[in-house]
């Protein structure tokens, strides 16, 4: 099915937090898909109702890079990060700890051979990196650490092989040529709802999870809890499939590597979108990358027997939009253990995460 983000799209509300990326006119192509020469990806955090609601800026942070590798291709890091709704500087903390992330991933990169020992102690020095940054501003700022309190997701992909990092909720999710899409870790909750874990946490290091992959990793998404409802399947702990689908067909579809700024805009448009928003209060940040590429070039969709994602409003005599394009992207999402859900079943009254 080719999807057009774009169907989803209301005017801008949101600002994403990114490095700059190349614009590039996208066209339509088929399913297929063959491993194409660099990697295609966008990224975005949009703040959420509650927080606009309140005069609060978007708490999220996201941050991409590619970076040049051996003769096998580019280095691929990403990161995530959830300032928590409780810390008056979290936003702040969690655009530090995703550009630190970064920095150190680069430093690492460079210092180490790319085929050699990746180890989880790799990942506990990148942590500790990213907590240290932390611990300087909160003392620059004169401020407790608490005050920057922020998950954080981490990958690092090669061509073989990828280290992925996380702590608190969000997901990491990775996916195989035939579209089969799988969580890394399970979103890290404590005892009560919207309870979760933070990099400026005493015991941060003790929540800190891991993983190393020695295989090929052609897709990947990164999302903080805004979107955990929509993107994973609670009853079964995996990820919800249409969700993820036709949102990386529409990234393959591009026909060049890199960041492109119409597909950005088209994701921001998406995430401040009222189909988004009916089913989540929180801030919202999504980064997809891809390694595959449509094989073949298409005119349009009735020609090919490809389904066009549904007009966010069409006429139908009552004055109501014909469907709801959410719907159709997420008709099992949520904790309703497969039941289609509702707007307000999958609602939750939120503004942000508390520390455990």
């Amino acid at each position: 099915m080719a999807v057009q983000l774009d169907a989803l799209g209301v005017a801008l509300g949101a600002r994403h937090r990114s490095t700059a990326g190349q614009s590039h006119s996208a066209r339509w192509l088929g399913l297929g898909v063959n491993e194409s020469d660099g990697w295609r990806y966008v990224h975005a955090s949009v703040a959420g109702v509650a927080h606009l609601a309140e005069g609060i800026g978007c708490q999220d942070a996201c941050a991409a890079q590619l970076l040049p590798g051996p003769e096998s291709g580019p280095v691929l890091v990403l990161a995530a990060t959830d300032g928590a709704g409780s810390a008056s500087l979290s936003g702040v903390g969690a655009e530090l700890a995703c550009q630190t992330l970064l920095v150190e991933c680069a430093a690492w990169l460079a210092a180490a051979p790319i085929d050699g020992d990746w180890t989880p102690t790799v990942a506990e020095k990148l942590f500790q990196q990213v907590r240290n940054a932390l611990e300087r501003l909160a003392t620059d700022m004169e401020q407790p650490i608490r005050e920057f309190a922020c998950t954080l997701l981490g990958a690092v992909v090669t061509t073989g092989r990828a280290l992925f990092l996380q702590i608190g909720d969000g997901a990491i999710v990775v996916g195989t040529p035939d579209e089969d899409y799988r969580p890394v870790f399970w979103p890290q909750g404590g005892e009560y709802a919207n309870e979760t874990y933070f990099v400026t946490d005493t015991d941060a290091a003790a929540h800190l999870e891991c993983a190393i992959l020695t295989e090929p990793i052609v897709e990947i998404a990164l999302l903080t809890d805004g979107l955990q409802r929509l993107a994973l399947h609670y009853q079964t702990r995996q990820a919800h499939q249409p969700f993820f689908r036709p949102l990386f067909q529409r990234l393959r579809e591009h026909p060049e590597p890199g960041c492109p700024t119409v597909l950005v805009t088209a994701l921001e448009r998406l995430l401040a979108s009222p189909a988004i928003n009916q089913r989540t209060h929180d801030d919202k940040t999504l980064i997809l990358a891809t390694r595959l590429a449509a094989t073949r070039s298409v005119e349009g969709a009735t020609d090919t027997g490809i389904d066009p994602l549904p007009p966010a409003a069409a006429p139908n005599g009552t004055g109501e939009p014909a469907s709801d394009p959410a719907r159709t992207l997420y008709p099992t999402a949520g904790e309703d253990g497969g039941e289609a859900a509702s707007p307000e079943s999958a609602l939750r009254d939120e503004s942000g995460d508390e520390a455990v």
